[in-house]
Formats: C-alpha cells, structure tokens, sequence
C-alpha cells in the first residue's frame, strides 16, 4: 500500500468518531442579535448520573462567556433569585410573569433552559467512552417565545483509538465538543 493511501486511511479512522448529531431551531422572524444579555437557567437531569447537569451548565457558561456570544448573569445571583421567587424544586421551570421579574432585577432580554437527556459510558470489549445528549432552548423574555432550540448527541467514540488500543475521550472532552456545537447553531441563525 503506498504513503497517500495509508495517510488517507488513517485519516478516515480519525473522523469516524468525530460525527454528530443534531437539530436545530431559530424562530425566521425573530434575529438573536437585539440579546446582549441572558440568564442560564439550571439544567434538568434525565439521567442517572448526578451532577452531569451541573458540570454541562458551567461548561454551557463557560463557553458563552469564552465565544463572547453574551453576558451572563451571575450563578449566584441568579440562585439567591430563583431561591427566593420559585417556592418548589423545579427551578429550571418559570413562568411568564418570574421571567418578567428576572428580566428587570438582571437587565436581560432572553434566558436558556435546557436538559442532559442522555449520558451514559458504552463498554464495547475492553474500551469504553461516553454518550451525551443535551438540550437547548432561549426564551425571550418579552414574547415567552422560543427563539433558539437546539438538541445535540456526541460520543467519545474513535475508530482509530479503539484500533489502535488509544483511551476514548473523556467526559469533559465530549462536553466541552457537544456545546460548541450546540453553540455554533446559534451562529447560524
């Protein structure tokens, strides 16, 4: 087999793990552009796995704030409001009439609710990787529309490391990939 072709074998198995998944929706009337501004909301977990709700929302933040795509309300503030306006568990769900309040005590025009819809670690013989699906969706505030939805799923998974006895991605690694991708749909609204 010559050079060119095992370059280009190789490179095939590197991009077998790379796909991903997903939909996306930006309401055709509304641009995003007019929000400077947003709140993110605690995640909900449909998972087994506690805390992987957590760790995606600071990464979530991370990587707004880190893109410059919009400020960000406080985690802190945020909960100290939620705490004292929301009398039940169920945080990551408001109503029109608290996002109208949050709006005015954060000075913010949208807010993103989402959930971890899926994680799990696949064992496939000796190697073993993540799954991840996350959901996404920013709500106006003024409207209670939904403006932007996005759901995505990835995986450790590599083709090349597998063969080639490699460890697959680690949590992080996927979560940090699933949410630039969830985040670049914004960019094509």
């Amino acid at each position: 087999m010559n050079y060119a072709i095992r370059l280009l074998l190789i490179a095939v198995l590197l991009c077998a793990g790379c796909a991903k998944t997903g939909h996306h929706y930006t309401d055709p009337a509304v641009g995003l552009g007019y929000i400077k501004k947003i709140a993110i909301l605690p995640l909900e977990n449909f998972t087994a796995r506690k805390g992987i709700e957590e760790r995606s929302r600071e990464l979530l933040t991370t990587r707004i704030l880190g893109h410059g795509l919009y400020e960000v309300v406080e985690k802190g503030e945020l909960h100290r409001f939620l705490r004292d306006e929301i009398r039940s568990n169920e945080k990551e769900l408001i109503d029109q009439r608290v996002a109208k309040r949050m709006a005015r005590e954060f000075n913010i025009e949208a807010y993103i609710a989402g959930s971890v819809d899926e994680f799990t670690e696949v064992r496939n013989g000796s190697y073993t990787y993540p799954e991840i699906a996350i959901s996404l969706r920013m709500v106006d505030i003024k409207t209670g529309n939904v403006v932007w939805k996005a759901s995505h799923h990835a995986n450790g998974y590599s083709t090349a490391g597998r063969l080639l006895g490699l460890t697959a991605e680690d949590t992080n690694s996927v979560l940090f990939r699933l949410i630039d991708d969830l985040l670049a749909t914004l960019s094509e609204s």
